[in-house]
């Protein structure tokens, strides 16, 4: 691939190359089915966490009005994202002994600066769902390559896209189990898409 780009001079997309395979680096030794194994075995060891909680958006962009919502899918995805866990902290607090959670992000530039200016909002007027008591501050941004929960946050964001683009369980239902549910109902991962939809986690709402 790297010679071929070579031979057509398309220095951008040389570069853009060049810059992914630097990304392999540290697993390049390791053989498609050893580098699976490895995700697998993470992805085992996350869905045995049983305190921990997942929250996730995933969005259609086939299905999704940015003129109805008024914003961005990102930003949608982020307000509703922050709606659960404020959520999921409400209602494994009492009142004695109130929960507070901290928001880790992967630093990006310009997201940090977008994302850190809607949770001043919400922390001020709340979301569309909910007013925030339990988060403390605005996201921490850090390197996700010096960051391992951030890079399994990465993993089960990868799992789910999987789901959903190829229809994949495997990585899925390895971490399932810390979906936030609430009542029966899995409240923690929701998929927007057309109302139709019969997949696991949209079948999970009713």
């Amino acid at each position: 691939m790297l010679v071929s780009l070579k031979k057509t001079n398309n220095s951008k997309a040389l570069k853009q190359l060049k810059k992914n395979y630097k990304q392999t680096d540290a697993y390049i030794h390791l053989t498609y089915a050893e580098r699976f194994a490895f995700i697998r075995e993470i992805a085992d060891q996350v869905g045995s966490w049983r305190h921990a909680r997942i929250f996730a958006e995933c969005i259609d962009k086939v299905f999704f009005d940015p003129t109805k919502s008024k914003l961005s899918t990102e930003d949608q995805a982020f307000e509703q994202v922050i709606s659960r866990f404020e959520h999921y902290m409400d209602n494994v607090s009492h009142s004695e002994d109130q929960t507070y959670g901290l928001l880790i992000h992967d630093n990006n530039e310009t997201v940090s600066k977008k994302h850190t200016e809607l949770m001043k909002r919400f922390h001020k007027q709340g979301t569309l769902w909910t007013s925030i008591k339990h988060i403390i501050e605005t996201p921490l941004y850090v390197n996700s390559e010096l960051t391992g929960m951030v890079q399994i946050a990465d993993l089960c964001a990868f799992a789910l896209r999987r789901f959903f683009e190829n229809q994949e369980t495997d990585i899925l239902y390895r971490i399932m189990p810390r979906f936030d549910s609430h009542r029966g109902k899995m409240v923690g991962v929701r998929h927007f898409t057309e109302p139709t939809c019969q997949c696991e986690i949209c079948s999970s709402h009713v």
